[in-house]
């Protein structure tokens, strides 16, 4: 016997849904679990539809002689219930809190909790789930002493009073004393009192209700102060301090988390407003992330704009983010939006969906980097400087270019045309005085396609990108205009170097495509004014690797770039590997079927229609793809290997990976690979073993993975 269940799913009155379950073969009567159906496509495209906080799944079991498939069409299931083929042997409800289950820890790429592939129409299909991502991640860099969750009881000025543990009256104690006058009531001091152990005692500080929109200020900080009307906060609300006399503190408020916002003293951010608070008055100065930051469900991110001044020194750089190793959760716009000369690194963006009908550039870490650059009249030339962008990750997170889906469930209502009245001076006669009236059938002209923009997962434009990983990362454009390219990494960086992207998919509107860059065409100058300067810089992408990447593009796709070739000099992809690729590259209609043909490469897709070519060395492609899809100026040398699939799971790619990368015109510039093998379940399969990956990405694996809570 063969077994399925429907399901009947509901999270709100107006979002419900039939889904069919096909459940596993046993030699008992098997039944519908949670673990089981959260695995379900049908179930996580339910919730990426209506991110439900909770949903009721009312099921039935049913046995059907007829051998079925996880594919099977929901109308065959249907009509064995329907002719009575089926018969009904079980039925129960299931109750799924969406914000408190979690998907289980990835071990197989099948079992990726965030990608979901099938086919349709001869095309793959790609979904994110946009719900139940993992809370537990690997070890935080997070200070215990600043973490502490006091329990307490919230008093009238916003501040919640630590638990006091009673002390015998014989106990020696250290009493710290709140200053609490700025309250009307009360005005007496909060006394605190610790046991004395070895001369001094431990007291928890009381914490501040930053959901109190009464005494909470947008983007800053409460702390406590030795010093009336201090300026900086010396201890920290919510946390354990020791003491060895008896202090009097005073209530002190602060911009941001605290600091001052210098290299040595950077401001302090722990919570989303103050990411507001950089957005509003277009950061400037250092900044370090001291706490990992979850945006509220009803919070509208927006994004941090800040440009560097032009200086005859770039390298001094004026701002500076440090995310710190913490993360950054349920993000819903670009965390920087422009941004020059900027360093921006240690970010980790996870479990965030950006869902927008602008049509612009897009990417997680910034939306657009540019490098501004001014010559005086005196011939000095001044810059802002690249943006360094390093050892930052994208996981678990989307980006949906497209306009909402109609709502099916409404009445359809009729829409009447009014005809179009003509003035009487704007019709036109012919020569023998006869009104000229339109042609019957309308002339049909066909719409030309137009291509503008990038969109990538730490960048859409521009960057010089170091160490950076990307995993369980989706881009689906559905806008009325195609994006000119997209990209895992970005859709058209300075360069990227040493970087790693892992379940990646683009879909849609998409002209060129690539499993770590859109383009590998580098960087433009541009004047103050944000014209464009005849000055080219970058386009090379060294030590790279993509794996497990679905592609689907009108014009080209690669495995590390879409569209090569820039007018930049001696660009190179160098060190490089991409497997596990499925490329669908070209036109299609409305039912699957190929209308033109498009490029693929294991490389490179195509070249564009720069002067300058790649050169690509000391990479492996793969066995069943041009290295190059269409060349015309990018070419390779004989270091370049093609493999099959198990060829990457042996130790002898690192002999082509880690060798000596030198550009034919430019010796000086040697580029040398930092691969290694590690545990295959991180970054590899049971099956095969494990993959090479650049050692300057190892740390940030285990950020990335989703363990079961």
């Amino acid at each position: 016997m063969y077994y399925f269940c429907k399901v009947h799913l509901q999270s709100r009155k107006d979002e419900e849904k039939d889904i069919f379950v096909v459940l596993e073969q046993s030699d008992s009567t098997p039944n519908l679990t949670k673990e089981f159906l959260m695995k379900n496509g049908q179930y996580q495209d339910y919730c990426l539809k209506y991110k439900p906080k909770a949903i009721a799944a009312e099921y039935t079991v049913y046995a059907v002689e007829t051998e079925i498939y996880a594919n099977t069409q929901d109308d065959a299931f249907q009509s064995y219930i329907d002719r009575e083929d089926a018969k009904k042997i079980a039925q129960g409800e299931i109750t799924i809190d969406c914000m408190k289950d979690r998907s289980t820890k990835r071990k197989k790429k099948k079992n990726s909790p965030v990608m979901l592939m099938g086919i349709a129409g001869g095309i793959l299909l790609v979904g994110v789930l946009a719900f139940g991502l993992g809370s537990k991640m690997g070890a935080s860099n997070a200070n215990t002493e600043t973490n502490v969750q006091p329990a307490g009881n919230a008093a009238e000025d916003g501040m919640i009073v630590p638990e006091q543990v009673e002390i015998a009256d014989d106990v020696q104690q250290i009493t710290v004393s709140i200053d609490r006058s700025y309250s009307a009531v009360p005005t007496e001091d909060l006394q605190l009192k610790g046991a004395v152990v070895d001369g001094a005692a431990q007291i928890t500080l009381p914490e501040f209700d930053k959901t109190d929109f009464f005494t909470h200020v947008s983007g800053y900080t409460w702390g406590f102060s030795t010093v009336p009307d201090g300026k900086q906060i010396e201890y920290y609300g919510g946390a354990t301090y020791t003491f060895t006399a008896d202090t009097k503190l005073y209530r002190v408020l602060v911009k941001y988390g605290g600091g001052s916002g210098t290299k040595e003293d950077p401001y302090l951010i722990d919570y989303y407003d103050q990411l507001e608070l950089m957005a509003e008055e277009k950061a400037r100065g250092y900044f370090r992330q001291i706490a990992d930051i979850t945006f509220p469900s009803w919070a509208a991110h927006k994004p941090i704009d800040t440009i560097n001044e032009l200086k005859d020194d770039p390298t001094a750089e004026y701002f500076e983010y440090d995310g710190n190793g913490f993360l950054i959760t349920n993000l819903t716009a670009p965390l920087f939006g422009k941004v020059s000369g900027a360093v921006i690194k240690n970010v980790n963006i996870q479990s965030s969906f950006i869902d927008s009908i602008e049509y612009k550039n897009y990417g997680f870490i910034a939306a657009e980097v540019y490098n501004y650059q001014y010559t005086a009249e005196d011939g000095k030339t001044y810059e802002t400087g690249e943006t360094l962008i390093q050892h930052c990750t994208v996981s678990h997170s989307a980006i949906y270019a497209q306009y909402p889906k109609a709502d099916t469930n409404q009445p359809a209502t009729e829409v009447v045309t009014a005809p179009v009245v003509v003035p009487p001076d704007l019709v036109e006669y012919d020569e023998n005085g006869n009104p000229i009236t339109e042609p019957t059938e309308p002339l049909v002209i066909e719409p030309t396609k137009s291509a503008e923009y990038a969109i990538g997962a730490i960048t859409g434009l521009g960057g010089q990108i170091e160490n950076c990983y990307v995993t369980d990362f989706g881009i689906f454009a559905y806008l009325d205009d195609y994006f000119l390219y997209a990209g895992g990494i970005s859709g058209k960086p300075a360069s990227v170097t040493n970087s790693g992207v892992y379940y990646y998919s683009a879909q849609g509107k998409i002209f060129n495509a690539g499993g770590i860059a859109g383009s590998g065409s580098g960087a433009k100058m541009h004047d103050p004014t944000g014209k464009e300067l005849p000055v080219y810089y970058g386009g090379s992408i060294q030590g790279c690797v993509a794996r497990n990447i679905i592609l689907s593009s009108e014009v080209a796709g690669g495995g590390i770039v879409g569209e090569g070739s820039t007018n930049a000099e001696t660009a190179m992809i160098t060190n490089c590997y991409a497997n596990e690729l499925n490329l669908t590259i070209g036109e299609y209609d409305e039912d699957g079927v190929l209308l033109k043909a498009g490029i693929a490469g294991g490389i490179i897709g195509c070249d564009g229609v720069e002067s300058n070519g790649h050169y690509v060395s000391n990479t492996v492609s793969l066995a069943n793809l041009s290295v190059i899809g269409k060349k015309t100026v990018s070419n390779f040398d004989e270091t370049v290997r093609l493999a099959p699939d198990y060829a990457y799971y042996q130790q002898n790619i690192l002999t082509v990976l880690n060798a000596n990368s030198i550009h034919p015109d430019a010796p000086k510039a040697i580029f040398t690979g930092n691969f290694e093998f590690g545990d295959s379940t991180v970054f590899g399969d049971e099956t095969g073993g494990s993959l090479a990956y650049p050692a300057e990405i190892a740390d940030l694996f285990q950020k990335t993975i989703v363990e079961e809570e």
